[in-house]
């Protein structure tokens, strides 16, 4: 087997990603040795990882790793496969200049968010929560692989263990996908836990649950941060401000979809 005929068998964005991680090449490398033969232990490999890929199942849980602002984080099935948009979501977190003291992360799935905003902010102290045993198994690990001193992962149904805790920043990817959007899922999305994409019947389940509960959990002018759906900006954001938050700023993605809203407390 050749490498071109790896990238004919998942396409190039696949095959690269595949080929990166099972040999070591840079995309440079790839682009100039296609007719490279691959040793055929990684053949073998390779062979077994098709035999899924072809059932749908995503590159990224074949492979146990996905690449999230620069860092490369472990990934199983069974956990949400962080997506390129909640970089957006970072970046417009780190851009309010703010060197936040503590912040909660709410559904932290694989730890992205937590640990990304642990280590972007040193001087920060995280607590990532999530329902899911598996996705705090996967946190744990890739805040072990990461060295991550400032952050921490708890067991809790959204605000339901935290006790006398309070926070600079609450921000959460919950999930958000409506009743009739679950149903239309691509194959490969599919494969994904129901858990971390099933917002309620209108999407906004978790929005509401977070938002009139946050108060008890911020500090005085304290900011919450939310990745959205693309039709979620306008609901979200009155849903904020009639629970007391002001200076609302919903942030659009690179297809101009409405994709993050953050606002601050008036309380």
């Amino acid at each position: 087997m050749k490498l071109k005929e790896i990238l004919e068998k998942f396409g190039t964005v696949d095959g690269s990603f595949l080929i990166e991680n099972l040999l070591g090449l840079s995309k440079t490398e790839i682009f100039f040795n296609h007719k490279m033969d691959v040793p055929k232990e990684v053949e073998i490999k390779i062979n077994e990882i098709y035999e899924k890929y072809l059932d749908d199942y995503p590159i990224n849980y074949l492979i146990g790793k996905k690449n999230f602002y620069g860092r490369d984080f472990y990934l199983e099935e069974g956990v949400l496969i962080p997506r390129f948009e909640t970089e957006i979501l970072i970046e417009k977190i780190l851009k309010l200049g703010i060197e936040f003291k503590r912040i909660l992360d709410i559904g932290c799935g694989s730890g992205i968010i937590s640990l990304t905003l642990a280590l972007e902010i040193p001087s920060s102290t995280v607590l990532g929560i999530d329902i899911s045993t598996k996705a705090l198994s996967v946190s744990n690990k890739n805040k072990d692989d990461l060295k991550v001193k400032n952050c921490r992962f708890k067991y809790s149904n959204l605000f339901e263990s935290i006790e006398a805790e309070s926070f600079d920043l609450i921000v959460s990817n919950p999930p958000y996908i409506n009743a009739k959007d679950m149903e239309e899922l691509d194959n490969k999305v599919k494969k994904e836990p129901e858990l971390a994409l099933f917002g309620g019947e209108d999407g906004l389940y978790f929005y509401r649950e977070i938002i009139k509960k946050s108060h008890n959990y911020l500090n005085e002018n304290g900011y919450i941060a939310f990745e959205i759906g693309y039709n979620q900006g306008q609901p979200v954001k009155e849903l904020l401000s009639f629970n007391g938050y002001k200076d609302i700023t919903l942030i659009k993605d690179y297809n101009r979809f409405d994709r993050c809203v953050i606002a601050r407390s008036m309380i």
